[in-house]
């Protein structure tokens, strides 16, 4: 599983008509059965554009010290499948990245900690909120990077599907017959299970 941070951000790509996704995702981080943090997706509609607003917040404290923190704010602009531009703050401990991307000359342009990025104009930030983007390039939601991955699916119960990505990142999203994200799972640094509950 990925060790570099706990959660990974999930951010919607909408393909076509909104339909039954929700203006609203929250998810309790749950740490070996215990809560440790929020993950909140929330979508706008203005102008043709969708915004999607991710903000994850995570801390976990051992005999009631804070060991680790982490906090995520991500951004996308979407018009229509095109990513029109990214802005991500994220900080670790009081570690700092920040990044920038933006649609322009038939490329997305990438602006961060692997310095400048020339990425396909297809090319979307990885989400496990929106499962229909898995077949596209995706680069990594922190850093900019374009990531190798592979998927699997697996079909569940109820019409429930489980897609598991391995690579570059490793985890597990649950979604319903609809696309509704379910559930989300993943290793965090010290191999422990971290996984996301339906707030």
């Amino acid at each position: 599983m990925r060790r570099r941070h706990l959660p990974l951000l999930a951010l919607p790509l909408l393909a076509g008509p909104a339909g039954a996704i929700p203006a609203v995702t929250r998810f309790r981080i749950m740490r070996e059965g215990s809560a440790i943090g929020t993950h909140t997706v929330t979508l706008s509609e203005a102008g043709g554009e969708l915004t999607a607003r991710t903000e994850v917040i995570v801390q976990v404290k051992l005999v009631g010290i804070t060991v680790f923190r982490l906090t995520h704010n991500f951004t996308e602009v979407w018009a229509g499948d095109r990513l029109r531009s990214v802005t991500s703050h994220h900080d670790r401990n009081g570690t700092v990245k920040d990044m920038t991307a933006r649609a322009e000359g038939g490329a997305i342009l990438v602006q961060g900690p692997e310095g400048p990025l020339r990425l396909s104009a297809e090319a979307a930030p990885l989400s496990w909120w929106e499962p229909r983007r898995f077949d596209r390039p995706l680069f990594d939601s922190e850093t900019g990077k374009l990531l190798r991955l592979q998927w699997t699916r697996t079909p569940g119960p109820g019409a429930a599907t489980t897609f598991r990505a391995t690579g570059d990142e490793e985890g597990e999203g649950q979604y319903a017959a609809d696309g509704t994200w379910l559930a989300w799972r993943t290793k965090g640094d010290d191999g422990s299970l971290v996984t996301y509950e339906r707030a």
